[in-house]
């Protein structure tokens, strides 16, 4: 196992992901007057603003791979929102799983992998109109290239590319930030632990991506 938990304004002109991102390009429909991006945001920040702040990091790592692997307008929109909400789940998983500070027995690993579903029923809660496509992202970061994975232990393409590419800069990030309980990993030692990961956790092909746009220098700060 890989050592690290996988673990926006109301409507206007353009989509920001958070006061700390930079825009991406996504428009959002200027008709939608719920806000419910900015609610779901917003919650998962005080909830647990790490999640929050790592949220936003992999939504702009994965707009750098999306485009990098020359999705549609479309498919990338989706890709950003469901990298910007991917956790947002963890809102409903208990302070003693989402907080500990190590790893997780057994008990806590099963609550905390409720959180994929958790996170589709709340993005298709928000109504809009992409909601459907965005939600099933949401639900499948965390399947398996070798079907290992969960919820629903899909294998290879089965699991929609989109979030076969979370799967990869979720884990990046992941390994890359500081949490409480341990430093930053450096990039390099990323790679490697991840490059151990294909063909089991994570899509072969789509590591030679990821690569290729780290050798690029094309990943966000």
């Amino acid at each position: 196992m890989l050592p690290f938990r996988f673990a926006a304004p109301c409507p206007a002109a353009r989509y920001r992901m958070s006061p700390i991102s930079t825009p991406v390009g996504l428009s959002l429909p200027p008709d939608d007057p719920s806000c419910t991006i900015t609610v779901l945001a917003a919650a998962l920040d005080q909830r647990d603003s790490y999640t929050d702040h790592h949220c936003d990091r992999v939504s702009r790592l994965a707009h750098a791979m999306g485009r990098h692997c020359g999705l549609d307008e479309e498919r990338l929109g989706h890709l950003v929102l469901a990298a910007r909400f991917h956790d947002v789940g963890k809102i409903g998983v208990r302070d003693d799983v989402l907080l500990h500070p190590g790893k997780l027995d057994d008990p806590r690993l099963s609550a905390m992998r409720t959180h994929p579903e958790r996170g589709a029923r709340l993005f298709l809660a928000t109504g809009r109109d992409d909601a459907r496509q965005v939600a099933a992202l949401i639900r499948h970061h965390h399947e398996a290239w070798d079907g290992s994975g969960y919820p629903h232990g899909l294998q290879g393409e089965e699991i929609p590319m989109e979030s076969r590419i979370l799967t990869i800069v979720d884990g990046f990030d992941a390994m890359t930030s500081e949490r409480p309980y341990r430093g930053p990993m450096p990039a390099q030692r990323a790679v490697e632990l991840l490059s151990n990961e294909r063909g089991r956790l994570i899509d072969p092909r789509l590591f030679g991506e990821f690569m290729g746009l780290m050798r690029q220098g094309e990943l966000p700060a």
